[in-house]
């Protein structure tokens, strides 16, 4: 079987994967997407609840692409329940378009999963990440797994792509390894 073969159905296999553990994921009463980027350009009150109003999906894989990439600095204004909700829909959409212009979806989710703001990439820490956004173990695995296709496992050339390789085995280790609450 070829690379390219081998890495197809790598893909199919985790888009099924993230929407098997991310099924059911409600944005209850969380930020939308077109909310989070009027919130990023400082519109009013009013303006934000106009946003909001354009959101009508009930389910994430409803999301429109469309709305993906005209939001795409979206995650970064979402409160933790709307993380929560989005992200596998940017997860999707990055994997499901790779070649279009929502390649960014796969960056902005990596980003997002491996930093935990304000710590450093190397400080940053999974199992606080996931419960700061109240993920579930099978979606901390669609995760880790999510970040291995995206990073890759290629010999890191740059001190900044061993670190997030690094990084990326930090999540795996966390999956791999669950603490037991004491």
């Amino acid at each position: 079987m070829s690379q390219h073969t081998n890495r197809e159905r790598s893909r199919q296999e985790l888009i099924a994967e993230i929407v098997s553990a991310f099924d059911g994921v409600e944005r209850e009463d969380g930020i939308t997407i077109h909310e989070a980027i009027a919130i990023d350009d400082y519109k009013s009150d009013e303006e934000q609840l106009d946003a909001r109003r354009l959101d009508t999906e009930k389910r994430w894989q409803d999301v429109p692409a469309e709305a993906i990439v005209a939001c795409d600095s979206a995650l970064s204004f979402l409160d933790s329940k709307s993380f929560r909700y989005y992200l596998p829909a940017f997860m999707l959409c990055g994997l499901t378009n790779l070649d279009d212009d929502a390649g960014f979806a796969l960056e902005t989710c990596e980003y997002h999963l491996l930093h935990e703001y304000p710590k450093s990439l190397r400080k940053s820490d999974p199992a606080s990440i996931a419960a700061k956004y109240g993920f579930t173990h099978a979606q901390c695995r669609a995760i880790a797994h999510f970040l291995r296709f995206v990073v890759g496992d290629d010999d890191a050339f740059t001190v900044q792509h061993a670190t997030t390789l690094q990084a990326v085995a930090k999540w795996e280790h966390f999956v791999n390894h669950p603490v037991s609450p004491a």
